[in-house]
């Protein structure tokens, strides 16, 4: 349930923040034609699994409209924006819908591999609609860096969650 007090605007507020800047990071390691290493994508998870999905959801909506404000996002007509940009945002956003699994004592973000999956097509669709690029160069372009996102941000979460949740009151 969506609760918009002072208290949980500040912490979506620090979320998105935190998304904005590691994401100028995440520019040094940029595909030519747009893509990287998203590892900025887990303060929005993050978000999600602190707060609550809407939380996370509204995070990511902020950040894309951010993205555009700020240049981060590249304008390459509107199946790109929407493939690219709309739909693999809101799947970042609503990653905390699957809840983590309890494997001893790590809280494991299944979701994080589960919406990767779901971003990573979100893609391809892109790069075969937008783009018309074949399938297997589609592949050879999307795939090392998505699944390279998909790692990196489940091992920055299983790092960093079980902090935040002692220190993080919602």
């Amino acid at each position: 349930m969506l609760n918009l007090t002072t208290k949980n605007i500040s912490y979506m507020a620090l979320f998105a923040a935190m998304q904005i800047v590691l994401e100028y990071c995440t520019k040094i390691f940029e595909m030519p034609q747009g893509g990287n290493i998203a590892f900025s994508l887990v303060a929005i998870i993050l978000c999600g699994y602190l707060m609550d999905w809407t939380y996370g959801l509204i995070v990511s909506l902020v950040c894309l409209g951010l993205h555009f404000a700020l240049g981060l996002a590249t304008f390459y007509g509107p199946l790109s924006v929407i493939f690219d940009y709309v739909l693999p945002m809101i799947l970042i956003g609503l990653t905390s819908l699957i809840p983590l699994v309890k494997w001893k004592d790590y809280d494991l973000p299944i979701g994080i591999v589960i919406m990767g999956i779901l971003k990573t097509i979100c893609h391809l669709i892109s790069g075969w609609y937008a783009f018309q690029t074949p399938l297997v160069a589609n592949l050879i372009y999307n795939l090392p860096y998505n699944i390279a996102t998909i790692i990196v941000c489940f091992v920055l979460f299983v790092l960093i969650y079980p902090h935040l949740k002692k220190t993080i009151y919602i």
